[in-house]
């Protein structure tokens, strides 16, 4: 048990920082990009690639945390291929829990932990995504009014 423990916890340290250093690359790409010239001209369309971006970019990240998982339960004899070991690492990952496929008593631990670190990691990914959003909400509504309160308009 203590042998697994070690392995999963090493294991999350690793897939996390894979998506702490994807969101903190893509932020600092997006601030660079709004402190442009062209951030104050775009329109839909500049708004709808950033989203698209960031998701994409929050959603390799997973996939890359997803094959990280599955390759530690191949090199751990837990599966026979790569693809069954990718498959149950994102049951795993997303707190699906199917249990259609299970991990020896030994190495079960790491189902639990990688669930752990993906609840954290899908957190993080919203919480990202609501400040991209936000951030591109304030661009169209600079003075800070919201459609519908007259109390701020006068102000």
């Amino acid at each position: 048990m203590f042998l697994s423990l070690m392995v999963g916890c090493i294991t999350v340290v690793i897939t996390m920082s894979v998506q702490v250093v994807a969101v903190v690359i893509m932020i600092r790409l997006l601030l660079r990009i709004m402190a442009s010239e062209n951030w104050k001209t775009e329109g839909f369309g500049f708004d709808v690639l950033v989203i698209i971006s960031v998701l994409l970019v929050l959603f390799v990240g997973h996939l890359v945390q997803i094959a990280i998982w599955a390759m530690l339960f191949v090199e751990l004899a837990e599966f026979d291929s790569f693809l069954t070991a990718f498959y149950h690492s994102a049951v795993n990952f997303a707190s699906l829990g199917y249990g259609d496929i299970v991990m020896s008593e030994k190495w079960r631990l790491l189902g639990a932990l990688e669930a752990s670190a993906g609840v954290l990691m899908f957190g993080l990914s919203a919480g990202t995504m609501l400040s991209v959003m936000t951030r591109l909400f304030a661009r169209h509504n600079p003075g800070g009014i919201l459609p519908g309160n007259q109390k701020n308009r006068a102000n």
